[in-house]
């Protein structure tokens, strides 16, 4: 049984922290405000600071979640992460008008409650994501992944890992940074 706690841990922090990266590195349409009233893709599209400063609720679909607990054995029931992003608004627009750059973001923190089957764990950790784009299209991207608390490191290890690595991950990033990026090229 733990191997399936730690590999269920791990998808957990993974689907929720995987889905606030991306959010918070393409800004797509269609978020949810955030707790603060501070949304995120409000601030990115028509801010006007210095800095874009929100929080990004980012919490499983119903679909990752009914996975998450039938490959625990219902151990994990839920996860759900805040993301706290203050970016320098000039380091965003530049990385999104450049036809060629590698866009990387200071470290984010997000934070996550994992709901098991008998307690709320919290969680923490921070992401930098790192986008190279090339003629104007995102060509590879992590999310950054790292300084992960709350549980311990032969939890997060894997966690990290495979948020990092996973061509998954990259494949989603790329996704939905290309998707925005064509967006703003046709709105221009």
């Amino acid at each position: 049984m733990a191997a399936r706690v730690r590999s269920g841990v791990g998808l957990a922090v993974a689907l929720a922290l995987t889905g606030a990266t991306l959010l918070m590195i393409a800004g797509a349409a269609g978020a949810a405000p955030s707790a603060t009233g501070r949304d995120c893709f409000t601030e990115l599209a028509r801010g006007r600071g210095a800095d874009i400063v929100c929080e990004y609720p980012a919490w499983l679909t119903d679909q990752e979640r009914d996975d998450l607990r039938r490959l625990t054995r219902e151990l994990l029931q839920d996860a759900r992460c805040t993301v706290s992003i203050k970016i320098t608004r000039a380091l965003v627009t530049r990385a999104l008008t450049a036809a060629n750059i590698t866009f990387e973001a200071p470290p984010q923190p997000v934070a996550c409650e994992i709901t098991t089957s008998q307690q709320l764990v919290p969680i923490a950790a921070t992401f930098a994501p790192r986008v190279v784009i090339k003629d104007g299209v995102a060509i590879d991207a992590t999310p950054g992944m790292a300084n992960v608390t709350g549980v311990n490191g032969y939890l997060a290890w894997p966690v990290v890992a495979y948020v990092n690595r996973s061509a998954t991950v990259k494949t989603e990033m790329l996704k939905m940074i290309n998707a925005y990026l064509a967006l703003r090229v046709a709105g221009r």
